[in-house]
């Protein structure tokens, strides 16, 4: 994980800036991008960033954000490790700058927040879960055995539906991997299969952020 140390920005922090022409990037993946983002912001998604950041300016300032600050937090630690100094990270992301009455540009915005059936959370919001949710980390043994969100168990997502009657329907459960893609196969698999999507939970970014949050792990 990155040590690098990452600025963050209020909306209303980030407003400011937005107002003095400070560039703004985006780096959800393009069809979340389409359906809502910051007027005049530019998309680098974070699955490719390490191709393409040599595109965000190094001697300016630029703020950095996604669906809710955690892929955002990893790029913009990504910059600052490569040299850029002025990189800000917008704290909740396009989320909580609609909810402080930011303007969005584009479609309906309820289309992009709503599209997956199970919840999104962060690794505050998640830690708050872990004393009634089943956590679930669904990456292979060896990246399990590597540390982990304490009291996960590890079911490898290719064995999930090998193991549903291992998994309660009665409780939440929380999944995790190392950056909230294959977790968030794992929750729209579980969801398919019944599963009530108000009761599963996707870890977004995944260990990553969980680390990044200085939030401790078991091995």
């Amino acid at each position: 994980m990155y040590e690098a140390e990452v600025k963050d920005l209020s909306p209303e922090e980030a407003k400011k800036l937005h107002d003095q022409g400070v560039a703004f990037i985006d780096v959800r993946e393009v069809e979340e991008y389409a359906q809502a983002r910051i007027p005049g912001a530019g998309l680098v998604p974070l699955s490719e960033f390490m191709a393409r950041y040599g595109e965000i300016p190094k001697d300016r300032p630029v703020v950095l954000y996604c669906r809710t600050g955690n892929r955002s937090w990893q790029a913009a630690a990504w910059l600052t490790a490569q040299g850029y100094g002025n990189v800000y990270n917008l704290e909740g992301g396009i989320v909580h700058w609609y909810r402080a009455g930011l303007p969005v540009d584009t479609s309906p915005v309820e289309v992009g927040y709503t599209a997956t059936p199970y919840q999104e959370v962060g690794p505050h919001e998640a830690e708050k879960l872990l004393q009634e949710a089943l956590v679930v980390d669904v990456r292979e043994p060896w990246e399990y055995a590597d540390g982990h969100v304490p009291g996960a168990v590890n079911i490898p997502l290719s064995s999930l539906p090998q193991r549903l009657k291992d998994l309660p329907k009665d409780r939440p459960i929380l999944l995790v991997c190392n950056s909230g893609n294959r977790s968030g196969v794992a929750a729209d698999f579980l969801v398919g299969q019944g599963f009530p999507g108000e009761r599963v939970y996707n870890l977004e970014g995944g260990t990553y952020a969980w680390m990044g949050a200085s939030l401790p792990i078991e091995r």
